[in-house]
């Protein structure tokens, strides 16, 4: 598939944002160095659209969210940092053709309107688990368009046709899209981490990564329900989603970085389409 360039997993902690984290940035200069290196590719491969999926946008229990608003921005203000603004438009034509392909494969999706977001109360303005990743893309010179997706408590398999219908809609428009899967992995790897302690919070991690890694669809999606639980993350479902979008693809796949200096796991992952793949031609 020529349209397709790039897929990533990339964490979002507001800390690794060198006007929010400061000097903490040292921390987590592994996850920087990587997602820098993954903003690189997307722009390298010359990509006119990102469509990224946020575990922390407006979630719905029986529907994946799609913001349909013309222009989405947003800011660093709930980090202190106000002044860090990022501002994007919407790709209409390719959300359009993601719209239609989900209808078709039978996923439950909500369009996130103005009356949506009055009826159910939240902002229209972009959420921590976009903006963070978007922060790396906009220092890489990615100045392309953004359909932004929030993740659904949708059954894992109904993600990955999710994932399927996003990558048909790429098929049918003529240009260049990177995919981003927005995630961290376990909030439960230290005894100060932000949701306790569970000493499965690391075999979590490194299960989901090597599944990931070896692009083993079942093996992700039949990760113990008990494992997922202890583990505390909010990357499986944007994960299984990623892994749909790549579908039947021939990809190269990479772990860049992992570290979890704060007690949450922070992966990042590139996917990039093998040039000997037939469907690219």
């Amino acid at each position: 598939m020529k349209h397709l360039v790039a897929c990533a997993l990339l964490p979002h902690p507001p800390i690794m944002v060198p006007e929010v984290g400061k000097n903490d940035c040292k921390k987590v200069q592994a996850t920087i160095v990587a997602t820098q290196q993954v903003a690189q590719a997307v722009k390298d491969a010359k990509a006119q659209t990102v469509v990224l999926m946020s575990p922390h946008g407006p979630v719905f229990k029986d529907a994946i969210g799609l913001s349909v608003y013309p222009r989405l921005k947003g800011n660093f203000a709930a980090f202190g940092a106000p002044d860090v603004v990022l501002g994007y438009e919407t790709d209409r034509q390719l959300l359009k053709q993601i719209l239609h392909k989900a209808e078709r494969l039978g996923v439950n999706v909500i369009e996130i309107t103005d009356e949506v977001a009055k009826t159910y109360r939240f902002a229209l303005e972009l959420d921590h688990g976009a903006m963070v990743p978007l922060y790396y893309l906009q220092q890489a010179g990615f100045r392309g368009q953004l359909v932004h997706i929030s993740v659904g408590m949708l059954p894992y398999e109904e993600m990955y046709t999710f994932g399927k219908a996003v990558q048909a809609a790429i098929g049918l428009v003529n240009k260049k899209v990177a995919v981003i899967a927005s995630g961290d992995l376990s909030h439960r790897l230290a005894p100060n981490a932000p949701a306790g302690y569970s000493p499965r919070g690391a075999e979590f991690d490194r299960l989901l990564l090597e599944k990931l890694a070896s692009l083993d669809t079942k093996g992700v999606i039949n990760i113990d329900k008990k494992l997922v639980a202890e583990a505390g993350e909010c990357g499986l479902r944007p994960t299984v989603f990623l892994m749909g979008v790549m579908g039947e693809l021939k990809v190269d796949t990479k772990v860049l970085s992992y570290e979890g200096p704060f007690g949450v796991g922070y992966g990042v992952v590139l996917c990039t389409m093998k040039k000997d793949d037939d469907s690219a031609k």
